[in-house]
């Protein structure tokens, strides 16, 4: 190999490492959104109720499935979803255990703890204090907002620590 060989490879090189460099920034970045646009997302909207922040870090069509249960198709349907456990729990805080981030993918689980002072849904207030843990698949766009998230908990355990009990089926 010659010379001007060498120097081609050399150029070769050169080109496929910094694409795969700016793909790596360009990776981190996106994470560093992620990160970002979700902790508002649990700090400011979940445990301050702010549903201003909503609108800056969500995409307009947001979708949540609450245990393959579709809830939210939109900012309004989102807030008056988030509205139901604001009323039923005025004090619930949501606190995150563990988060992993793959490509426009967050996995995490939390807890969701609470004091039944309100109304919620259409269920009286018990004055149960409450401690539900869950999961959520979280879906990003490539500028880091939220676009879609599935959510998993134990919805009898939540009724159950409201006090209110399982009724077994009458049989003939």
């Amino acid at each position: 190999m010659g010379r001007r060989g060498v120097i081609l490879v050399i150029i070769v090189f050169l080109g496929i490492t910094c694409k795969e460099n700016n793909h790596h920034k360009k990776e981190i970045e996106l994470e560093n959104a992620i990160t970002k646009n979700f902790g508002s997302f649990i700090t400011n909207a979940w445990n301050h109720k702010n549903m201003d922040s909503l609108r800056s870090i969500t995409v307009e069509n947001y979708s949540r499935r609450l245990n393959g249960i579709m809830v939210a198709e939109n900012h309004n349907e989102l807030e008056a979803n988030m509205n139901i456990y604001f009323n039923g729990f005025p004090d619930l805080k949501v606190s995150i255990k563990k988060t992993i981030i793959k490509d426009n993918h967050l996995y995490t689980s939390w807890t969701f703890k609470g004091t039944n002072t309100g109304t919620f849904g259409e269920s009286a207030a018990t004055g149960k204090r409450i401690a539900v843990n869950g999961f959520s698949e979280v879906t990003f766009n490539d500028e880091g907002k939220l676009v879609k998230e599935d959510i998993y908990y134990n919805e009898l355990s939540l009724l159950q620590q409201m006090g209110y009990s399982l009724v077994p089926p009458i049989v003939e």
